[in-house]
């Protein structure tokens, strides 16, 4: 795929690229309708790079910046919502997200609870550095939303039927996008086509992420279609990939229920993580322990 590329019959993707993360990019999508608009789906990261990614592939259709109708995000997350705000600021289109996750993001710019490192057992020499990994924003200055979505609105973009489907699991409000009409299905980070998406990234939740992202997951299985995910590349064989993605948290629990008894910091130090539980630098080792939390939890209920 170029930096951009017809995905579909008028689904055009975009690459933005991303500075800093284990992936090169991510992946926007211009939406075509019936009266000349244009929907973007994840404008993707902050900075001048990345928006002019997004116009010129607007421009690259026939369209200008104030051709486009909305600016839909499926998730919170940097890397998709960074660039919502210059992105509104050149066109005028609204920022739509789900309900959901603003609340979710609202109660992140408020402060997020530590994490109970005691409590997961971490060593006393351990807790300094995780302690200022779990300090550091959690929320960048991302675009507040202009309106939010709920479960099943269809989005106002003529000649198409685009559902929103509240997918919790990655975030509280992840959500995904399905065309009835072409099958396609906007899939965000919920389903990537190699990669495992993180579980509990959106702040603290009132059900488990790992239980939100199973049942998530086998609401968009049986869809089939063309999935066009938030990285890597556009895929087929949906339900194949969210039957694996269920397998990978599924044998991640059989792996913790192995270690009982054990605190958190004891059972993730026996899991196996890619390069290794010591080679972890701290960022990846508090994430792979709030996942090994989640797991314990999940387990638990």
């Amino acid at each position: 795929m170029t930096a951009s590329e017809i995905a579909a019959p008028g689904v055009h993707a975009v690459r933005v690229p991303m500075h800093g993360g284990g992936l090169p990019c991510s992946l926007a999508y211009v939406v075509e309708d019936d009266r000349g608009g244009v929907l973007v789906v994840d404008p993707g990261s902050p900075g001048r790079e990345a928006v002019r990614a997004v116009i010129a592939a607007v421009e690259a259709v026939g369209r200008r910046p104030s051709d486009v109708s909305g600016i839909v995000l499926t998730h919170m997350h940097a890397d998709h919502a960074g660039g919502a705000a210059a992105l509104r600021e050149a066109s005028g289109a609204p920022v739509l997200m789900h309900a959901r996750e603003a609340e979710a993001l609202a109660a992140i710019r408020r402060g997020l609870p530590a994490p109970d490192l005691e409590g997961w057992g971490v060593p006393a020499e351990r807790r300094p550095e995780l302690a200022a990994v779990a300090a550091a924003p959690a929320a960048p200055d991302l675009a507040r939303p202009d309106d939010v979505l709920a479960e099943g609105d269809l989005l106002d973009v003529p000649g198409r039927r685009l559902r929103v489907l509240w997918t919790p699991g990655h975030t509280p409000g992840s959500l995904c996008l399905h065309d009835e009409d072409s099958g396609l299905v906007f899939t965000g980070d919920h389903v990537l086509p190699t990669v495992n998406p993180g579980l509990g990234l959106g702040g603290p939740t009132a059900t488990n992420p790992i239980a939100d992202y199973l049942a998530s997951l086998e609401r968009v299985a049986g869809l089939g279609g063309l999935a066009l995910p938030g990285h890597e590349h556009p895929f087929s064989g949906l339900a194949d990939r969210c039957a694996a993605l269920a397998e990978h948290h599924l044998r991640r629990s059989r792996e913790v229920a192995g270690h009982p008894g054990g605190t958190v910091w004891e059972v993730a130090s026996t899991l196996t993580w890619t390069g290794g539980w010591s080679n972890l630098p701290p960022f990846p080792r508090l994430s792979a322990l709030a996942q090994t939390a989640l797991h314990l939890s999940h387990l638990a209920s």
